[in-house]
């Protein structure tokens, strides 16, 4: 997958894999504005025109980030099953860009129900279970490609929503 770099040089030298916060300190000054606006996405039309990606899908996650994901949370992995992934989708025009849910957003108020299922103290705000609230948007996806008329509304709903979002520049 084709992105523009947006962090320094060995970012993750001293850490290993994780995933970007809000004012994550690897993240250049020029990463920062093409992560709000999302302009780092722009080179994976290559991705699209290669065939390996589609404008709009569940997007991708880092294979070694997935498979932790996988073992975190359950069904992770059929989020992309059958699905090409996209440059754009339903969550990355609903959820923040490291998915957790707006604060005016519909999910919002279900957040508590749906975040540190098991109630341990110290896990608020958790990779996770942004990841999972990312998985419900990205399995509506799914679920609405199995009747035509309701895949070509929210497809055509997320083609609309993206660039008001990159205008927006609702970034992490």
């Amino acid at each position: 997958m084709l992105k523009f770099r947006s962090m320094k040089p060995d970012a993750e030298k001293h850490t290993g894999i994780v995933v970007a916060t809000a004012n994550d300190p690897r993240i250049t000054r020029v990463g920062k504005f093409l992560r709000k606006t999302r302009l780092d996405e722009l080179p994976q039309f290559f991705n699209v025109l290669m065939g390996h990606m589609s404008i709009v899908g569940p997007r991708p996650e880092r294979p070694e980030l997935a498979e932790q994901l996988a073992m975190a949370i359950p069904y992770f992995e059929e989020r992309m099953r059958d699905v090409k992934p996209g440059i754009t989708g339903l969550a990355q025009v609903s959820l923040s860009y490291t998915g957790k849910p707006l604060p005016d957003s519909v999910i919002a108020k279900f957040e508590p129900d749906l975040t540190n299922p098991f109630k341990m103290e110290g896990t608020e705000d958790a990779l996770a279970d942004h990841m999972r609230i990312k998985l419900l948007y990205d399995l509506a996806y799914c679920m609405a490609m199995e009747d035509l008329k309701s895949f070509l509304a929210m497809e055509l709903g997320i083609l609309v929503r993206t660039p008001f979002v990159m205008l927006r520049a609702l970034g992490t």
